[in-house]
């Protein structure tokens, strides 16, 4: 590489590591930018000369910076250790998109790739980590039960008081634990689209020779996805509770990607309505945050294929000559 990729290529792998670094310091927006942790070195290498090795290098160069920063105030069990959890996820996934972007896969492949290279070697990592999957649960309960002490701590010292009684505490913690699969799925699909979106927005348009995302607006889920909705929810009331488990998450993921096209729907409406930004900004919180609406919009994406709610779909020619006879 030359001087200024070289360069560019610290330049990138800093920013990294301090988002990285940001999801453990600061509330709240340092999740977010954790989240966008892959984007400067996607932004630096991708569509570029030598991008697989420039993504390479910089992710090496990310992962020493996020050990050398966590080794100063814990010491270097503790900044290995974090260096390896940015190296698992967040490094995995930008080497993964880099190599994707460079073969123009189209955006869902790579969301899927990247999040699989994600969640598998994270998952990995934790195991070996932790000593076993009970171990894991254990440790990940744990953890939710300290959060959930320290909000609790945070209400009283505001002067709330808490609702929530013990008995229902333990069945949110282990509710948690159960979907944690298709939660941790979630956030990782969401993390790849953010930070493909961004280099999309910031670079993509300029540098790729292909459309790496097209009208969202229109954007649909494989007709075939409808048969993994419809067998895992009928594989939830299998009465082996492992398979039940493994089902109920995985019909989860499934219902994300239908939400996202029922996003979708409501996007095209959008636009074919010229409603305001701030609008439009509203309803989509609404549509996350409240669950009925969530519902809707969920279903809405499912219907979609049936009921085709944009007229996506060419007009069917059995259609037309029944109307023949009418």
């Amino acid at each position: 590489m030359t001087r200024k990729a070289i360069i560019g290529s610290f330049r990138a792998a800093a920013l990294s590591g301090a988002f990285f670094l940001a999801g453990g310091a600061v509330p709240l927006l340092g999740f977010v930018a954790m989240m966008l942790a892959p984007a400067p070195i996607l932004i630096f290498a991708a569509g570029r000369a030598s991008a697989i090795l420039r993504a390479a290098c910089s992710v090496i160069v990310a992962t020493l910076l996020v050990i050398a920063l966590s080794s100063i105030p814990a010491g270097f069990a503790a900044g290995a250790s974090a260096g390896g959890n940015y190296l698992a996820t967040f490094g995995i996934a930008t080497l993964v998109m880099t190599w994707m972007i460079e073969r123009k896969h189209p955006f869902e492949l790579v969301l899927l790739a990247a999040t699989c290279a994600m969640l598998i070697s994270a998952t990995g990592v934790a195991l070996i980590t932790t000593g076993g999957p009970a171990a894991l649960a254990r440790a990940m309960q744990s953890e939710l039960a300290a959060g959930m002490a320290r909000g609790q701590e945070m209400y009283r010292m505001v002067g709330m008081q808490n609702a929530m009684p013990p008995e229902a505490q333990t069945e949110v913690l282990d509710l948690i634990v159960r979907l944690s699969p298709a939660l941790a799925a979630t956030i990782a699909a969401l993390s790849v689209l953010f930070n493909l979106r961004v280099f999309w927005r910031w670079a993509g348009k300029q540098r790729l020779s292909y459309a790496l995302f097209g009208d969202m607006a229109r954007w649909s889920a494989p007709e075939w996805l409808i048969w993994g909705l419809i067998g895992t929810g009928f594989a939830m009331l299998a009465p082996i509770a492992p398979i039940s488990d493994v089902a109920l998450n995985a019909f989860l993921c499934f219902a994300v990607v239908y939400f996202c096209q029922g996003l979708a729907i409501m996007a095209f409406y959008f636009q074919a309505l010229s409603v305001p930004a701030i609008v439009r900004a509203v309803i989509y919180f609404i549509a996350v945050v409240q669950p009925v609406v969530s519902l809707v919009v969920c279903l809405a994406g499912v219907f979609d294929m049936w009921i085709d709610f944009r007229r996506l779909k060419p007009p069917s020619q059995e259609a037309g000559n029944y109307g023949d006879f009418l």
